[in-house]
């Protein structure tokens, strides 16, 4: 239930309009396109016809394919003409199930503004999609999974080295049946258009003798001038690791070591990163959690510029499967520490300073690719649909598409200094402490050691992740800019000095929204803002439900008292450290996920020295770039924490944004310093259309996603698979645990 309330005051200045009230009893339509039934929201999406929500919440500035399920980002690289090759695996609309992803399809761009599909649409007899390589040889019969390209491999030619699959499903709650997953070899004579297989067998075919895994796939290929030095090998070599884990003990990165100048066969050396079975590194999750099986893991070296080989901090990024009771039990995760030779073989292990969470919405299976121009290291992230789990293949069908990448995000060695050396810094989270340049320590050690040194403060080290600076150009694509006023509000206040404010009361919490004087007429926009909360309010129990920031979806005032609404925001709860995205939309859990998205983020009482020489203290603010397009929304805060996810909406007029506030009533009366800062609030509707040759009929784009390409000596034929993937997770009771690591090398 919703009631506007109507006052005079200080507020005022930020809240000049109200969105104009929208006929509830008509069509509602989207991108243009009529959806029946539309004035009220579904009982079931289902009820809908195969491919008539196409483009109902379909993004119009992120890499996808033309129709049909695009799953992992997978085999990028960059040629030598400095085009960037985005693929990822692709899969097929089948009934009666979804089935597999079985292939890799891909585009080329060289600014991420505009994409290419690596077969284009000019001959319909020659190109029925983008697939650049599918199963159907020996060593990949039923499926080809991820892998990643070396630009001069065999013979010399762009060599993708990928996971062929022999056996279905497979999933780490289940038995592994050796031989289901094989590495296999691939090159290209086209640049990458076309993958050719040649006549020889798995270039890694079975995992290590010994190892009970829980998984074997997704191949990272690597030169590293550290692990050359380490490993006495020439700084020519190349490495490969092998995303896995052992039943019961615990995931597991397995590293390789080049060992034919054709690529055609790896030494197992032994494993690169290894922890115990859904371990979590810090005590406040801030780390996620590493399950028992690792997916799509990349190891990389990075500055503050990005990649930097040479002496770049190490880190490691990866999917981690069975530790989170939500999204599919998986968390995307990175750790940053140092490489050391390892005593027990002849290999590496990664000694763990910090771990984080790189996307702590929807996005997983991040994979990174270089950018040799400008030494960049550029990383996309995976985000699946986010339907009800009981409809959620059904109305796959009536979408036509699923899965959706990130904007390209940059990833780069970030530090912070001038924190403050107290027992927050020295917890373990997503942060070590900087002990020179380039060097890092954990963070307990580090802020013992400044205080060994008389110092009050340290330099904190963590990963950076931010929008590829390219994505600053979409800008220049808007077609509607503008900013708002700075506003200080004090939530205690904010019934007697604010007009034209919402309210909305739920269990003793009231929920504020406050309009913007403008917002946009579509689903697509970036804002960016900064946000400044009380200091006092952080990891403060008094503030438990206080909490600040920006409504992006909201439906009209007007709407009837018994219907429902769509309404989204984004905001900090400083009490919990938490970073939320809410998602309480119109269509409701019956039809899609509406459980709010949340990640932890710590704000830093940093120091700083005045014009005068004085030093003083303050906490961080928030600074934020969001993203939204269609349905997806990704949001960047300090360039350390990062959630994507799917807001559903359903209204034509849920585009109304504005500041959020969120409070307990028992605090109107409190002498809690509840003032709230926001600024630097711009917002930029409209965003490019990155497949500018695409047809714009949307019968053509689903009738070209359908069928294999038929690449030369690559038998690619379709195949029939009735299986339903995976098999149901089991619940978090029954997770696998740890046994006693003293007894395992």
């Amino acid at each position: 239930m919703h009631s506007t309330l109507a006052f005079t005051g200080a507020c005022l200045s930020a809240a000049l309009a109200v969105a104009s009230p929208v006929d509830y009893s008509s069509n509602n339509t989207s991108n243009g396109t009529a959806v029946p039934n539309f004035s009220l929201p579904p009982q079931n999406l289902t009820s809908y016809g195969n491919n008539s929500l196409f483009t109902q919440w379909r993004t119009k500035a992120r890499f996808r394919p033309s129709s049909n399920h695009i799953g992992d980002p997978t085999a990028f690289w960059q040629d030598e003409q400095g085009v960037f090759h985005v693929s990822g695996l692709y899969s097929y609309l089948r009934g009666p199930n979804i089935s597999i992803t079985s292939s890799i399809g891909g585009a080329l761009t060289s600014d991420f503004l505009s994409y290419v599909d690596v077969h284009n649409y000019t001959n319909a007899s020659l190109f029925e999609n983008g697939v650049s390589i599918g199963p159907g040889n020996k060593n990949d019969p039923l499926a080809v999974f991820d892998g990643s390209v070396i630009p001069k491999g065999y013979k010399g030619m762009p060599t993708l080295i990928y996971t062929g699959v022999h056996y279905l499903p497979i999933s780490w709650s289940k038995p592994y049946i050796r031989g289901s997953e094989v590495q296999a070899l691939a090159y290209s004579s086209d640049n990458g258009a076309t993958w050719i297989k040649p006549d020889i067998d798995a270039v890694i075919p079975s995992p290590p003798e010994g190892f009970n895994v829980t998984g074997f796939r997704d191949p990272w290929v690597f030169q590293s001038p550290q692990f050359s030095k380490l490993l006495n090998d020439t700084p020519e070599t190349w490495y490969l690791s092998v995303s896995s884990g052992i039943r019961q003990v615990g995931p597991r990165l397995l590293l390789y070591r080049q060992n034919s100048s054709d690529f055609t066969s790896w030494e197992f050396l032994g494993p690169s990163v290894s922890t115990p079975v859904n371990t979590t590194f810090s005590a406040g999750n801030f780390s996620g959690n590493d399950g028992s099986n690792y997916e799509t893991s990349n190891t990389l070296f990075l500055d503050e510029e990005g990649e930097n080989l040479e002496n770049g901090v190490n880190f490691v990024t990866m999917g981690a499967e069975s530790g989170r009771k939500t999204h599919s039990f998986h968390y995307s995760l990175w750790k940053m520490g140092k490489f050391v030779r390892n005593p027990l073989n002849e290999s590496v292990i990664l000694e763990d300073h910090a771990t984080g969470v790189l996307d702590w919405g929807l996005g997983y299976a991040c994979t990174t690719m270089p950018d040799y121009k400008t030494n960049r290291r550029l990383g996309f992230c995976w985000s699946n649909d986010d339907y009800n789990a009981t409809i959620s293949e059904q109305v796959g069908y009536r979408i036509g598409s699923g899965g959706v990448y990130s904007i390209p995000r940059e990833l780069y060695y970030k530090d912070i200094s001038g924190v403050v050396a107290d027992d927050l810094a020295a917890e373990n989270g997503y942060w070590s402490v900087a002990t020179g340049h380039l060097n890092t320590t954990l963070a307990k050690d580090g802020v013992a050691m400044a205080k060994e040194h008389g110092n009050d403060t340290v330099t904190l080290a963590t990963l950076g992740c931010k929008p590829a600076r390219e994505i600053l150009a979409f800008r220049k694509h808007a077609n509607h800019t503008w900013t708002e006023s700075d506003f200080d509000v004090d939530v205690k206040s904010i019934k007697s000095n604010c007009s034209n404010v919402e309210f909305t009361q739920k269990e003793g919490v009231t929920q504020a929204f406050i309009p913007f004087k403008q917002s946009p007429h579509s689903r697509r926009w970036e804002l960016q803002a900064t946000v400044q909360i009380p200091a006092s309010s952080l990891r403060n129990e008094e503030y438990e439900d206080f909490a600040a920031g920006f409504t992006i979806l909201h439906s009209s005032a007007s709407a009837p008292a018994n219907y429902s609404v769509d309404d989204a925001a984004m905001l900090y709860r400083p009490s919990n450290e938490t970073f939320m995205i809410t998602r309480d939309v119109a269509l409701g859990s019956d039809n899609v996920n509406t459980d709010p998205e949340m990640g932890k983020l710590r704000l830093w009482n940093v120091s700083s020295t005045d014009a005068h020489g004085k030093q003083t203290y303050s906490i961080q603010s928030l600074n934020i770039r969001a993203f939204m397009d269609g349905s997806f929304f990704e949001v960047y805060v300090n360039d350390v924490l990062t959630i994507s996810t799917q807001i559903y909406y359903w209204y034509k007029d849920s585009t109304r944004m504005g500041f959020y506030l969120q409070f307990p009533d028992t605090m109107k009366n409190s002498t809690l310093d509840t003032g709230v800062k926001f600024s630097n609030v711009s917002v930029w509707e409209g965003v490019p259309n990155v497949f500018p040759k695409r047809p714009t009929n949307p019968q053509e784009l689903i009738d070209n996603g359908v069928g294999f390409v038929q690449p030369p000596n690559n038998p690619n034929v379709p195949l029939t698979y009735d299986g339903v993937g995976a098999p149901p997770l089991p619940p978090p009771e029954n997770l696998p645990y740890g046994i006693d690591l003293s007894t395992v090398e």
